[in-house]
């Protein structure tokens, strides 16, 4: 198989879990001169675009009065430390907000660290969603170096979650099938992809949401790889699986076209074709690898 490293599943971080809990290591890491801060507001990373910065320095926490209870511990690598924190506050005129998204695609940070993004959003998001209590109701508050919420009231801890989603390479000999989602662009198709339901394996999430949406059902059903995809926090699971038919029962509430694509024909967008028939995902999407991955196979 190819070797296929996907957007956002490159993290060289040493997590230290060891000392999350150890608030006297938090503030020594913290006050370190070795130590860099990524901060966020939601899905769009603060950025210094003038000069392609997207890791600050201990000065900006002060300056839009962040404290050190608002702050998650990433981890370590080459030297260097790494927290995050979300700020909403209006920035100065140095900073500016840019969406993940697009943030990818400029140049400002080595692929191999994007993972180290995709943690800080993923956990930042976790936090903005459980600021209250899922069983008393009440406030929560940041504890264990960003990595738990306390309930101030019942005591109950609450540790971050990702939800996993599977995505699905279907193909029925030369042809894999792609949909276009109610919600996408004209003629943007990509893989089917569901989330895993309770109880549930990869391999039997990926042929549910397979009959589910195209009604169509499969065989050979086995992992590939997978993806951190912090929009908000999930995990994408690429899957493949052999369809026993091409016929098609879309589910309308969540597909809106499904088309059948040959090897060559999607060689030929991976290379750039664009003749208006279809068009998929760019290359932070784990859909294209699982595509690149077909493509090239003999």
């Amino acid at each position: 198989m190819k070797d296929i490293i996907p957007y956002f599943s490159q993290n060289p971080l040493d997590r230290l879990d060891q000392v999350r809990g150890n608030s006297s290591k938090f503030l020594e890491l913290f006050n370190s001169e070795n130590t860099l801060f990524l901060l966020f507001d939601g899905s769009e990373i603060i950025v210094d675009e003038k000069n392609k910065n997207c890791l600050f320095q201990k000065n900006v926490l002060d300056e839009y009065g962040i404290s050190t209870e608002e702050l998650i511990l990433l981890g370590e690598y080459e030297g260097l430390v790494y927290f995050s924190a979300t700020l909403k506050s209006k920035l100065n005129n140095n900073l500016s907000k840019i969406s993940l998204r697009d943030f990818v695609h400029l140049n400002f940070l080595d692929e191999n660290k994007f993972g180290i993004l995709a943690q800080a959003a993923a956990v930042l998001n976790w936090h903005e969603a459980h600021q209250f209590c899922s069983f008393c109701g009440k406030e929560t508050k940041i504890s264990r170096s960003g990595w738990k919420r306390d309930c101030i009231s019942c005591d109950k801890e609450h540790f971050p979650r990702v939800d996993s989603a599977v995505i699905m390479l279907v193909t029925f000999g030369e042809y894999c099938l792609l949909g276009r989602g109610i919600n996408f662009k004209e003629r943007r198709y990509s893989c089917l992809a569901g989330y895993v339901e309770s109880g549930e394996t990869f391999e039997n999430a990926a042929k549910r949401e397979l009959f589910e949406e195209a009604g169509i059902d499969s065989y050979d059903v086995e992992y590939l790889f997978s993806q951190p995809w912090p929009f908000p926090s999930t995990l994408m699971v690429g899957m493949r699986m052999k369809a026993k038919s091409q016929e098609l029962t879309l589910d309308k509430n969540e597909i809106a076209d499904a088309i059948w694509v040959h090897k060559d024909e999607v060689r030929e967008v991976l290379n750039g074709k664009d003749d208006g028939a279809f068009s998929i995902p760019n290359k932070i999407a784990i859909a294209r690898n699982l595509l690149e991955l077909w493509v090239e196979e003999k």
